[in-house]
């Protein structure tokens, strides 16, 4: 299937057109060109969309269903512009891997790479490998800022971290919080949310972290490392999980009978965590907009693979056509809320 793609659909895909509009009609109405002119000369075609132009996401933990949302907006992007997505990377946690799939990708030269940098510094050389190969390339969810990455779309993790910050004190209600936290140590995304959260309750008062536990990435493992984090800390009334394992967290608080006496705040949304949501073991989940994340990303590449000519003399004098990050932001999600999330 092929689309042609022009500025003003770009404009409606990211919600601006209706700005555009308005910058429109307050121009002044142009005046008739007199009977003896010739007629405007027609703007050059937008290049045609080519099946044969791929683009390609590598994940991490690229089985979990975190994912399946940026999976979505990736493949919906794609077949708007008539062209070709791909999704891979290792199944589980394992950055060695990702790079890897990585570097092999860019060795069949795909027209523009989608990365989550999970572990930024691991990463970062691979993804300047890509740029020094002329293959246009943007981090979502995780950002490598040290990288030559051309954008960054995805939370702003640390004002995400302040947003969760302010659910947990609402969730407490007033109650004075004692706070265990699931994450994993030294991934830079989680770090900044912990950071923001830890903020929050120094300028709110009202809570504080007692203690963060490593929940590698996976269901089970939170499971069992919440259980083993409220035997130690009896005192904990709040459980967060700073990624994608409130099913674990959910898991936990059944499995030591303490749905509705220990609060729990989780991080994304997939099905266990609505099914959490619904039956109270979980009482908010901090959702991320990954749709948006891919959907946006491969215009964003697309758009520097065929840029108007005004851009195209950005490009040629090494400008940057693109911004250098996009926060596509954070929104708490409650049990009443969870029917916009289910598969249709």
């Amino acid at each position: 299937m092929t689309n042609q793609v022009n500025r003003r659909d770009f404009l409606k895909a990211l919600g601006l057109a209706g700005s555009a509009a308005m910058v429109a009609g307050c121009a002044p109405a142009a005046t008739p060109p007199p009977a003896t002119q010739a007629p405007a000369e027609a703007p050059a075609e937008e290049p045609k969309a080519n099946p044969n132009e791929k683009y390609v996401m590598v994940s991490n933990v690229a089985a979990h269903p975190y994912w399946l949302d940026a999976q979505y907006g990736g493949q919906d992007a794609a077949k708007q512009l008539g062209v070709t997505w791909e999704y891979t990377g290792p199944a589980d946690f394992d950055t060695p891997a990702q790079v890897t799939a990585l570097e092999q990708i860019i060795a069949t030269k795909p027209a523009g790479l989608v990365v989550c940098a999970l572990q930024p510094d691991a990463i970062t050389p691979a993804i300047d490998k890509a740029i020094a190969a002329g293959i246009p390339l943007v981090t979502v969810d995780t950002d490598a800022p040290n990288s030559a990455r051309l954008t960054y779309l995805g939370t702003e993790n640390y004002s995400a971290g302040r947003s969760m910050g302010l659910e947990m004190l609402a969730v407490l209600a007033g109650a004075p919080g004692k706070v265990g936290l699931a994450s994993v140590p030294g991934q830079f995304n989680l770090e900044e949310r912990i950071r923001g959260i830890k903020d929050i309750f120094a300028e709110k008062g009202g809570a504080e972290v007692v203690t963060v536990v490593d929940d590698k990435n996976d269901d089970a493992a939170t499971a069992d490392a919440v259980v083993a984090m409220l035997q130690a800390n009896p005192d904990i009334n709040l459980v967060g999980s700073i990624n994608a394992v409130g099913a674990g967290v959910a898991a936990a608080l059944r499995q030591t009978s303490n749905v509705g006496k220990i609060k729990a705040v989780t991080f994304d949304i997939t099905e266990p965590i609505i099914t959490g949501l619904e039956d109270g073991s979980i009482n908010a989940t901090m959702v991320q907009r990954t749709y948006m994340m891919t959907y946006v990303g491969v215009y964003f590449l697309y758009y520097v693979n065929h840029p108007s000519d005004y851009l195209a003399n950005w490009l040629k004098n090494k400008i940057s056509i693109l911004p250098f990050a996009v926060d596509t932001g954070v929104m708490a999600i409650h049990k009443d809320q969870t029917t916009a999330f289910k598969k249709q």
